[in-house]
């Protein structure tokens, strides 16, 4: 008896130590560690970096050899999906940080979350600041004969909540998305996509969402195109109107495989239905469109009169297939948190319309940076009361612009509409005033922030004294800037 069970506990020490090596030997043999998540894997770390004269030890060698293991350890595919199946059968959770598991077989992004629940809340300056970016985008790009539009993709649980968890609260409060869309009424440069999706949505015989994957499908993609080139044949004198009917199309099914559960389920096949439209390519591209997330795509169309330059993310994937065949050259520049809006190709003369779109939960990033543009002259204010107090910024000359950036500080009380004003004052007493976009660099809610680029084209050379404004064209209050 004393034997069976120590036979009985040597085998089971001998199952689980198999087990535990399974994922080691599977890597180093090569066995199941392929990826197929939307990211680099981690590479083999080294144990030093050597140089001509020196010998550097690498110290977060062990650190980096985990991350290497828990990337590419053996049968990675096959044991992650059984994880997701374990977690979501049983306690309904995902078991990866950046997916949720919905109901009905439903799948949402995680980083939508903030926005459902009302943790990324805007104050009401906050979105006072977005608007205002926006309007200073528009009156730059008018400047330069540009029609601008600008839209957001609303994110999935924007559109579908019904299917969402029900152990997760939506706020009771508007989300950013709704705030700004009420705030930028009687702007005509502003599309509100998501009151246009949300009464496609009323069709529920299929869906304009992908259920595995976090964007709009092409059903969704097309009703956000017919709603830009209405706004643009409203707002363009004779434009070259190109709405696609879709009673008219051929509309078949395919399958994909959605971007969510490809992280849950890398082993297993889960597919969504996809909606191919059957519209022809009349475009060409200058080089095959193999990644719709490369950096620059640009696409030509005989026939077409108007260029478009758009700035996209990811939901602009689905968009540039139908869009490409309304311009006669259109520019694709995905943009990131990162990156700023560079809308100086508006004074070059190659474009008659510009086009920003960016996801909900992406709204954070319009603020982290202020887009690269000459800020617009504006009067003088009617009355200005200085402040005799010190005021800090950031100050760079490029050459071409003078660069400043920084936080206001005390010495004013900022209002919810307060806008932000550069003066540069020459040797002569005359001055030059510009518009700031209300943004600290770095930091999206950050509600003291300031930050222009001022073109030296029209400023003669010699010194000059820089003051800041606060308030409105009635009034400010000022003090003069100290550089950095």
């Amino acid at each position: 008896m004393n034997f069976l069970k120590k036979l009985c506990a040597a085998a089971y020490i001998m199952l689980i130590t198999a087990a535990c090596s399974l994922p080691f030997f599977g890597m180093m043999f090569g066995w199941g560690a392929k990826s197929t998540e939307n990211r680099t894997m981690t590479g083999m770390p080294d144990l030093y970096t050597a140089t001509e004269d020196t010998i550097d030890p690498n110290f977060n060698y062990t650190t980096e050899l985990g991350e290497y293991y828990s990337d590419n350890f053996g049968f990675r595919q096959e044991l992650v999906t059984a994880n997701s199946w374990l977690s979501e059968k049983i306690f309904g959770r995902s078991s990866n940080e950046k997916t949720v598991v919905g109901r009905d077989g439903w799948y949402y992004l995680s980083e939508t979350l903030d926005d459902y629940t009302g943790l990324s809340s805007f104050s009401d300056r906050g979105i006072y600041r977005l608007k205002k970016t926006i309007d200073l985008m528009n009156t730059y790009s008018t400047e330069g004969n540009i029609t601008f539009v600008f839209f957001v993709a609303p994110n999935k649980n924007s559109i579908y909540p019904e299917y969402m968890p029900w152990n997760i609260k939506r706020s009771s409060s508007p989300s950013n998305l709704d705030r700004l869309s009420r705030a930028m009424r009687g702007s005509d440069y502003y599309i509100n996509i998501k009151s246009v999706l949300k009464k496609s949505a009323r069709d529920k015989s299929r869906y304009i969402y992908l259920k595995n994957d976090s964007h709009w499908n092409n059903i969704g993609a097309l009703a956000a195109y017919n709603a830009v080139q209405d706004n643009l044949n409203s707002r363009i004198k004779k434009y070259d109107y190109m709405p696609i009917d879709e009673s008219k199309l051929y509309i078949s099914e395919t399958e994909i495989s959605g971007d969510l559960t490809m992280m849950l389920y890398p082993s297993l096949t889960k597919t969504d239905v996809q909606y191919e439209l059957g519209i022809s390519r009349e475009f060409s591209s200058t080089k095959p469109l193999t990644n719709m997330m490369d950096s620059e795509i640009n696409t030509t169309c005989q026939g077409r009169y108007y260029n478009v330059m758009c700035y996209r993310d990811s939901f602009f994937n689905t968009f540039i297939p139908i869009n490409s065949n309304a311009f006669a050259k259109a520019r694709y520049t995905r943009t990131s948190k990162s990156s700023s809006y560079d809308l100086t190709a508006a004074k070059t003369g190659d474009y008659n319309i510009a086009m920003v779109e960016i996801a909900e939960r992406n709204l954070p990033n319009v603020l982290y940076s202020a887009p690269i543009m000459d800020a617009p002259k504006v009067k003088s204010p009617k009355v200005a009361r200085r402040r005799y107090v010190e005021q800090k910024c950031s100050f760079i000359d490029d050459g071409a612009s003078f660069i400043i950036n920084g936080r206001l500080g005390n010495w004013v009380d900022i209002e919810t509409e307060s806008n932000i004003y550069i003066e540069l004052r020459d040797s002569g007493d005359r001055s030059y005033y510009y518009e700031a976009f209300p943004i600290l660099e770095g930091d999206s809610y950050a509600d003291n922030g300031f930050s222009a680029h001022i073109s030296k084209y029209n400023l003669k050379n010699g010194e000059y004294q820089l003051f800041i404004h606060v308030g409105d064209e009635k009034v400010t209050r000022y003090t003069e800037l100290i550089l950095e």
